[in-house]
């Protein structure tokens, strides 16, 4: 087709500036889907050619050479009015309408757009370049069905057309069609195309699906065009995170903070320094982070788990708190937190995290899993037997781990019940249940009562110190008759309580600990 108008097109505003979301522990990426209707600012390739004969008069020629002269220097209402006169003067040009539909689409004349495009693929129905405009102009007054058969059809005119290569990427991008969206950028990717928003959006895609080595590489070909974007550093250093390059990770850190020493590249270089086990320096860097404020309240959760690995329990409680109290919705914050208090011994304030995590995400099966465990740990074998008969049709594929499970579950309920049923039994006959350390000197002494006296377990003093067989079942010598030992034992075991320990006795050359258990 002679005389067409060749229209330089940018990509659609605002696709550099977006940046993917943070990974800790997992958590999904959003795609980018920019408005297509937009049009970006033009401008004229080369001169236009004379048209062809017949040859118009100077006079009826002037406003046509005009209003092109005009909208290649970007004064578009000027343009429009001499573009207009041409039109009435010389009839549907393909190269007069193509730059009405585009001075519309600038005004935000949706409608107006359409009908010069329309007029356009009318003139001439086999030019890729009305055809991609005129796939803009439709996708401005929402019809994206309409739009993609109109640039599919462009497409298979001229197969390196940029225009409309990115819009179907977009398009399939919008419609949820990433493998599609990814196929035709990369087809502008190998046409020559070399743009960071290009590459930024292949590597958002590619993350998207999890194709964490391929996104890191396309963000690479971003940050080479432009290396002093602190954002796209920190999203290779997450990225670099998920292909395993620790080292590389903090390296992007660090590069990261040096561009732009605020919350978030701390925060970001802190989270690399936890993934390389480098528990010390994510601290420092995290703790700073949170200090600064600005950052995200992730930066805050990542703290939390770095210092609940480093061993700073009461620490990381107080920030898991923090951190739910600024986002009280986060599943993932409130399935950890469970996780520490179950640590901790908290059980049932464990459960209530446990299901609040599950309750918020459904799909959340880690959160079920916990929660049986913290059921089963307070012996509600009914409940967790419940948690596991609703977990079985979310995990197939985890079938006999669960069946084992939940065999266990019923063996640990059925032999509670014949503990409780002798326990009843030997109640009713006078004894009484109790766990016995048996020691050998006063040295021995002075260290069980002072380890007793700081918390720590009888049993397992019992296990380390006693020398008497039961020793090894942590002193467990199960249900006696008081009446059938000796004096002074029978004397001090008669007057313990339930989970009290005796104080130390004397007998026959050694000396004796008790303590009564249910």
């Amino acid at each position: 087709m002679d005389n067409v108008l060749i229209i330089d097109k940018k990509p659609a505003a605002g696709a550099p500036g977006r940046r993917m979301a943070s990974l800790t522990l997992l958590t999904g990426l959003t795609l980018l889907t920019l408005a297509l209707c937009a049009a970006p600012p033009v401008r004229a390739q080369a001169p236009l050619a004379a048209p062809p004969a017949p040859t118009p008069s100077r006079q009826t020629a002037e406003p046509c050479a005009r209003g092109r002269d005009l909208y290649r220097q970007g004064k578009l209402d000027a343009a429009r009015t001499a573009l207009l006169e041409c039109l009435s003067t010389q009839g549907d040009r393909v190269e007069i309408l193509i730059p009405l539909a585009v001075i519309a689409l600038q005004g935000n004349d949706a409608e107006q757009a359409l009908r010069f495009a329309d007029r356009a693929v009318a003139v001439a129905p086999e030019d890729p370049e009305a055809l991609y405009w005129d796939g803009r102009s439709l996708m401005a007054n929402n019809r994206p069905v309409e739009a993609r058969a109109r640039w599919e059809t462009g497409l298979q005119l001229n197969t390196g057309h940029m225009g409309i290569l990115e819009g179907l990427a977009r398009l399939s991008l919008a419609q949820g069609d990433a493998t599609h969206a990814y196929q035709f950028l990369m087809q502008m990717r190998q046409r020559g195309m070399d743009q960071p928003w290009l590459h930024r959006l292949l590597a958002d895609i590619a993350a998207g699906r999890g194709l964490w080595a391929p996104a890191l590489a396309h963000l690479q070909d971003a940050m080479a065009l432009e290396p002093n974007d602190p954002a796209d550093w920190l999203t290779a250093s997450e990225l670099a995170i998920m292909v395993g390059k620790k080292d590389q990770a903090i390296e992007y850190g660090r590069h990261a903070v040096s561009l732009a020493p605020d919350a978030t590249s701390l925060g970001g270089l802190g989270q690399a320094f936890f993934t390389a086990d480098q528990v010390d320096s994510s601290l420092v860097y995290l703790r700073r982070a949170v200090a600064m404020g600005g950052g995200k309240p992730r930066i805050r959760f990542n703290l939390a788990n770095a210092l609940e690995v480093a061993g700073k329990i009461d620490e990381a409680g107080a920030q898991f708190q923090q951190f739910l109290k600024e986002e009280p919705k986060d599943s993932v914050g409130h399935f950890n937190y469970a996780i520490h208090l179950q640590k901790q011994g908290a059980l049932e304030a464990a459960l209530a995290e446990a299901e609040l995590a599950s309750s918020l995400d459904p799909k959340m099966t880690t959160a079920d899993v916990v929660r049986i465990q913290i059921l089963e740990d307070l012996g509600r074998w009914d409940a967790a037997l419940e948690g596991i008969a609703r977990l079985k049709p979310k995990e197939p594929r985890n079938a006999a781990d669960l069946a084992t499970w939940e065999a266990r579950i019923r063996a640990s309920k059925a032999g509670v019940a014949d503990a409780t049923a002798e326990a009843r039994q030997a109640e009713a006959a006078g004894k009484v249940h109790l766990l016995h350390i048996v020691l050998g000197d006063r040295r021995l002494l002075a260290k069980v009562t002072s380890e007793l006296a700081n918390g720590t377990d009888f049993g397992e003093l019992a296990a380390q110190f006693s020398q008497e067989a039961a020793g090894a079942r942590g002193g467990d010598i199960g249900w006696i008759n008081p009446g059938e030992m000796v004096e002074p034992l029978r004397s001090a075991i008669l007057k313990l309580k339930t989970s009290e320990t005796s104080p130390p006795i004397e007998s026959m050359g050694l000396i004796h600990l008790f303590k009564r258990i249910p």
